[in-house]
């Protein structure tokens, strides 16, 4: 089939499977499988698509049917201006996230800092908070960790593709963190409670890693474990930041404060959702 046969489709087979954005999906998808941009396919739409490209994009349009996320599919996704790799076992990075890492960026202390990257995944947050402070001129020491093996070699593959200079470990929480005090310590934690796990997407309930997901009880046990075990690491004044889900901020708010946090505010999204919590530890 010639390249713009190929993109029509794979627009038609997406669409058929009620796949959301499935012209932007058949575009992606025939890209990567091409090695062409866009502009060069719609350019040249006569152009014959070569036997293994049309292999290997069918491939991934039956992937997508099935509601694979288009980021596995691709291998790759783009967080805070950096590509990270994604594969199934691992969280994919959100455009949600960004916004923790804009507001932890805006807040840091003007210095070099030590901070923790709790419940790393792909390493994302921690990876983008490194290198965008190193573009600032401060040589910070980070460490992320998880419990899920596929994410922490996952978050060392990405810490190495982009040079972040970061030290990964395993660790359930605080129970593997290196000794010492952090500046500032983030998470996105495991926050959608068990019963709403069956209202997800596809995308997201067949074929994310539940761990990553779920705390499998109400969603705030997490954050309640992080409460508690952050004091014994944060610095005087050091700082809490928090991914929450929509409906969350008053709850993980109460939580911060019953456990003795200063300046607890809950933060929202460029949806205008609460989506962070912010909190000092005095």
């Amino acid at each position: 089939m010639t390249l713009l046969e190929a993109l029509h489709f794979g627009r038609q087979q997406l669409m058929n499977a009620d796949v959301p954005d499935y012209e932007y999906d058949a575009n992606a998808l025939l890209q990567s499988a091409s090695g062409k941009t866009l502009a060069y396919i719609l350019g040249n739409p006569d152009e014959t698509l070569d036997a293994a490209a049309e292999s290997a994009y069918r491939e991934m349009l039956s992937g997508r049917v099935q509601r694979i996320p288009l980021q596995q599919l691709l291998g790759e996704t783009c967080f805070y201006g950096y590509t990270f790799r994604t594969r199934k076992g691992t969280l994919i990075p959100r455009y949600d996230t960004e916004c923790l890492v804009e507001q932890a960026l805006a807040a840091a202390p003007k210095r070099s800092v030590r901070f923790l990257d709790l419940c790393t995944g792909s390493g994302c947050i921690g990876i983008a908070f490194r290198l965008e402070r190193r573009k600032a001129g401060y040589a910070d020491e980070g460490v992320l960790s998880d419990i899920s093996p596929e994410a922490l070699h996952l978050a060392k593959e990405n810490a190495e593709l982009l040079s972040a200079g970061v030290q990964v470990v395993s660790s359930d929480l605080f129970d593997g963190i290196p000794e010492g005090l952090y500046d500032m310590i983030l998470s996105n934690p495991p926050y959608i409670p068990a019963s709403e796990m069956e209202n997800l997407m596809p995308e997201v309930r067949l074929h994310e890693p539940r761990l990553a997901l779920t705390d499998e009880g109400d969603g705030l046990s997490f954050y309640r474990r992080i409460a508690e075990g952050a004091k014994k690491f944060l610095a005087p004044g050091g700082q809490l930041w928090l991914e929450i889900g929509y409906d969350q901020g008053d709850a993980v708010t109460k939580i911060l404060m019953d456990q003795g946090y200063a300046d607890v505010t809950c933060r929202t999204d460029y949806a205008g959702l609460d989506r962070v919590v912010f909190a000092k530890w005095a």
